[in-house]
């Protein structure tokens, strides 16, 4: 019997060590429960110079073992459920009126941000500024116009509901607005009109259990970027698309739940429905695959090409600028200087570089 016991203790144990290594994840890109993107395998050189391949390998199977969300789920469950901590761990935070925050420290440092200690150093924005320049310089070579677009942090918008009060002063946003405003590039930060908007209406424009802004917020960036547009094509007769707003709610919505082994909180789930006319009437894809890609062609062949080069809070701005374009390539990447000799080759008569504040100084960095 007991020799029976050992052998099954021994099966037991080395199938809780295989079992990481058999589902190891080896393909996935971005992980959008953690709307960020994952690690990939490293390079033994970057830029011609030896990297630093023992950190990466480590956050690289830190990344992909099999079973880690669950395993993460289990612990933040015996802490928060079994243990009665508070609703707060290294990604993720309660806060005011069942509101939840994201401060992943290793995904844009949201806690800092909200706490303003994060601010650039000048030889940060020098080299912001430097990207941002030669980004600039390179479209109007090759005749592409260009908007960067911002999604500000839900803390930046609803810092009434975070669990402690911001401290007043200037941004990290604030500061590389500065550096867009002084390179004379076209940018949308709405921020400052969300802040207004949201004392008009009693739906909120961001889910309170997610990080992203929901349609209605995504709607009030759409209303600037096609204003925009209108000034920088001023021949081409853009859609007036009516829109009517549907609420619906749900109590498991949303990815900052999982992160925190939250089973239920209310979420408010608005949707924006085209009046009068199909969706399919107004774009089709080519292509939608989500992270790996979507590629839309809009009903209006004369309108312009668009790329664009975007992170996840473009997800809910595809089905409104979807339509205004004759083509729209998503890419679910920031621009660099490998993505140049693409750019050559689609074509796109308009750029859109977006980013979510928290990685805005990355948005095209490294550009020649």
């Amino acid at each position: 019997m007991e020799k029976k016991i050992y052998s099954i203790f021994i099966v037991i144990f080395f199938g809780l060590v295989l079992i990481p290594i058999i589902t190891f994840d080896v393909k996935d890109e971005i992980s959008t429960r953690e709307n960020r993107t994952l690690q990939p395998f490293p390079k033994l050189f970057v830029d011609g110079e030896v990297n630093n391949i023992f950190s990466d390998l480590n956050n690289y199977f830190e990344d992909r073992f099999g079973g880690r969300e669950y395993l993460i789920k289990l612990n933040n469950y015996i802490n928060y459920e079994l243990l009665k901590g508070s609703y707060i761990n290294q990604k993720a935070v309660k806060g005011k009126e069942n509101w939840w925050f994201y401060i992943n420290s290793s995904d844009g440092d949201n806690r800092s941000d909200f706490y303003k200690k994060n601010l650039m150093t000048a030889p940060e924005l020098d080299a912001f500024s430097l990207s941002i320049e030669n980004t600039l310089k390179w479209c109007n070579a090759q005749n592409i116009s260009c908007i960067f677009l911002i999604g500000p942090n839900k803390h930046s918008v609803y810092s009434e509901f975070y669990p402690f009060e911001r401290p007043t002063g200037q941004t990290r946003a604030d500061q590389l607005v500065s550096v867009l405003e002084d390179a004379g590039a076209s940018y949308i930060f709405p921020r400052d009109i969300l802040i207004s908007k949201k004392s008009e209406i009693d739906i909120p424009l961001y889910y309170e259990t997610d990080t992203h802004w929901n349609p209605l917020g995504a709607f009030v960036a759409y209303e600037q970027l096609l204003n925009m547009l209108k000034e920088m094509f001023p021949n081409q007769n853009f859609p007036e698309i009516q829109y009517d707003t549907k609420i619906e709610y749900s109590t498991t919505a949303g990815d900052i739940l999982p992160m925190l082994a939250i089973e239920n909180s209310k979420s408010t789930q608005p949707k924006l429905i085209p009046q009068g006319i199909m969706q399919a009437e107004l774009y089709t894809y080519i292509k939608n695959d989500g992270g790996n890609g979507v590629h839309t062609m809009g009903a209006d062949k004369t309108a312009p090409r668009a790329l664009v080069f975007r992170d996840s809070f473009f997800t809910a701005l595809e089905p409104f600028v979807s339509p205004l374009f004759s083509e729209t390539e998503y890419i679910w990447k920031n621009f660099s200087e490998s993505d140049k000799e693409y750019v050559l080759e689609y074509k796109p008569d308009i750029i859109i570089f977006e980013s979510v504040e928290r990685h805005l100084p990355s948005i095209c960095s490294g550009i020649k």
